[in-house]
């Protein structure tokens, strides 16, 4: 058996979220029909990130296994040839049989995309959050800053999670791009369930004035109940998941 490592886009509009469920349209489910189509046989397909519906990624990565080792160039074709409109493979390259694309991860980079201006986008609204009202962009930048490091990141998480909460966070600022965006960057060494969309839905709170930095500061030692209402997925990508160069090299 020869295991694939490949780099994937989807937008996520078109999916029941990562995980396949069935009767729903999903990112692992389509990927695991076109291997099913391509080899004639049941090939699991596993992923670096289960992510919501309606959350894109530029860089998901998926894991799966063939009898045989084919050109990637070829392989990488055929499998865009059979994925369904929304999803294609970017890269990818042979692994070695114990590469796991959760487990390998050093790092997950997310990307938030907001248009902060009064009229909405009809070209953007499926891949940002539409924010007409003014926001401090100082006030922030300060929570940023203030999420660097590990923390407690229970309140900004759903419930019902039986697991460690303290994750590291990396990277975590406010960018723009050149279509005028405004984007939040966070890079951790894990996530946890609707963290970001949690996390992403405080610091606009505090921005638009509905939460202080004093309070967001308690929220980053610990709590019971999420902290904000977790924002829309449509703006949120998947951005890149990074490995050790031992472990895979697109």
């Amino acid at each position: 058996m020869v295991k694939y490592a490949a780099e994937v886009e989807y937008n996520g509009k078109k999916f029941h979220g990562f995980q396949k469920q069935p009767g729903l349209q999903t990112v692992q489910g389509a990927f695991e029909r076109c291997l099913l189509t391509f080899t004639g046989r049941e090939i699991r397909a596993f992923g670096a990130g289960r992510t919501d519906t309606g959350v894109h990624a530029k860089g998901q990565v998926i894991s799966f296994e063939m009898e045989k080792e084919e050109n990637a160039d070829s392989l990488m074709k055929r499998m865009n040839s059979l994925l369904p409109d929304g999803a294609a493979v970017t890269q990818i390259a042979v692994v070695d049989d114990s590469f796991n694309p959760r487990r390998d991860a050093i790092w997950r980079e997310y990307r938030y995309f907001f248009l902060c201006r009064t009229a909405p986008s009809p070209v953007l609204e499926d891949f940002s959050i539409h924010y007409p009202r003014p926001l401090d962009r100082d006030l922030m930048d300060k929570a940023c800053s203030a999420v660097l490091g590990e923390h407690n990141f229970s309140a900004f998480r759903v419930k019902g999670q039986d697991e460690s909460n303290v994750r590291e966070v990396l990277r975590c600022e406010f960018t723009e791009d050149i279509l005028g965006l405004l984007c939040l960057v966070v890079r951790a060494n894990s996530f946890l369930y609707r963290m970001v969309r949690i996390l992403g839905g405080a610091i606009i709170s505090i921005g638009a004035g509905k939460m202080t930095l004093d309070e967001f500061a308690g929220y980053l030692e610990g709590g019971v109940e999420p902290c904000a209402e977790p924002l829309s997925p449509y703006g949120l990508f998947l951005w890149k998941v990074a490995y050790p160069p031992d472990k895979v090299n697109f």
